[in-house]
């Protein structure tokens, strides 16, 4: 397999448009060169490394619109950076304190969406557990029931009434991680040195 063909064959994860536009790229830029496919690994590195570098460059651009379906998962976006990362010996240290970052923030998203819900689970089941007391409290005081009644009831339309809130709120803390580590590749991987002029 020749430099080329593997560095295709690496680049999918790019959209079809944008792996087309960057063979086009690099095959001009061989032509024109007169480059053999030891004279790219030592001006590219390993068609793998390249691919995962423009792969980090073309996710990094801020002013690409991300496609929706790469946008579901921050973690897709973090291991990209970790690998054009990694496609350099020099940026391990780099790699290691990124991944150390990103896994911060996961972790601290994963702990936010995780106490949201917890705390309105628990709202949920002292509610539950109101209308339920006020169910077997009416036997001894009607007053007492229909308020332990009327309020875990009012809790519950709240819960409900919330909830649209809470999966916003959920999604819009999944969406600025995903701008968090877009912005964290961007500073450590950045787009000079990616592309060269022919």
């Amino acid at each position: 397999m020749t430099y080329l063909q593997d560095l295709e064959t690496n680049l999918k994860a790019l959209p079809k448009a944008e792996i087309k536009d960057a063979m086009l790229y690099y095959e001009q830029y061989f032509y024109e060169g007169h480059l053999s496919d030891g004279q790219a690994v030592a001006e590219f590195g390993t068609p793998k490394n390249l691919a995962r570098r423009l792969v980090a460059d073309y996710y990094m651009d801020e002013a690409r619109d991300i496609p929706e379906e790469n946008q579901k998962s921050p973690l897709g976006l973090a291991k990209i950076i970790t690998l054009a990362l990694l496609a350099s010996p020099i940026l391990i240290p780099v790699a290691i304190t990124v991944v150390a970052l990103i896994f911060a923030i996961v972790v601290t998203f994963a702990a936010l969406a995780f106490s949201l819900v917890v705390t309105l689970g628990a709202f949920g089941f002292a509610a539950v557990l109101g209308v339920i007391g006020g169910i077997f409290i009416l036997t001894q005081s009607l007053l007492g029931g229909l308020f332990y009644i009327s309020a875990g009831i009012a809790v519950i339309g709240g819960l409900i009434l919330l909830w649209p809130a809470v999966t916003a709120m959920v999604k819009g803390l999944k969406q600025g991680v995903f701008v968090m580590i877009r912005w964290i590749g961007k500073k450590t991987i950045g787009r000079k040195g990616l592309q060269h002029d022919a």
